[in-house]
């Protein structure tokens, strides 16, 4: 798979707080003069809302079903010919997505097979930056128990088994791409300033 630069992606357990860091990047960003885009996966496209129709519902579908619905609405964030990843970047901007094809390798790699986890995902290019928020269970569990109701996804013993598959799958990518592992225990002011020191060789226009 080969890389793609400017898209940065950020993963980690739920509670990790990848979604508000990466906003927060984005806004960093374009406060600096720079054009970037917030994206995410599940997508806001027809697959992606089906996913979280299903998360978010009573009815449930086969682990393999689910995998194979991950990977579709991959390819249409990937390809989608206006709101695509590659066609925003091909128009100048640089692309930070919450969640992308490692969380499928540690979420679906842990309820269903994960040599067909890896065999959908792996025609998939790689980002240029991969940011770990690296969070304990006990850390992100505080943070979700605000939540009225949490998603299939969320609960409890599956994040135990994903979090130890996530740093798994994490390692095998050190040398392909630039990973950075960032503490996730930490107040999140001090977690993003982190992140824009990690990202800032590559991305000068943040330390401005």
């Amino acid at each position: 798979m080969s890389s793609l630069q400017p898209f940065i992606v950020f993963e980690g357990i739920d509670g990790a707080g990848t979604t508000t860091q990466a906003k927060r990047l984005v806004d960093l960003f374009c406060r600096a003069g720079a054009d970037a885009l917030f994206t995410c996966e599940p997508t806001d496209l027809p697959t992606g809302a089906l996913i979280r129709t299903i998360l978010a519902g009573d009815d449930s579908v086969q682990p393999e079903t689910l995998a194979l619905l991950f990977a579709a609405d991959r390819r249409e964030h990937l390809y989608h010919p206006d709101r695509g990843v590659l066609a925003t970047i091909r128009a100048g901007s640089t692309v930070v997505c919450d969640r992308y094809l490692f969380s499928s390798l540690a979420y679906q790699g842990v309820t269903t097979d994960p040599t067909l986890v890896e065999l959908l995902n792996s025609q998939f290019p790689l980002p240029r930056h991969l940011v770990f928020i690296d969070t304990s269970l006990e850390e992100s569990d505080r943070r979700m128990s605000s939540r009225p109701r949490r998603d299939r996804l969320e609960e409890e013993s599956l994040q135990r088994r994903v979090a130890s598959r996530y740093r798994q799958v994490i390692d095998r990518y050190q040398d392909r791409i630039a990973v950075h592992r960032i503490d996730g225990n930490q107040d999140e002011a001090t977690v993003f300033a982190d992140i824009v020191a990690a990202l800032a060789d590559d991305f000068p226009v943040l330390s401005r």
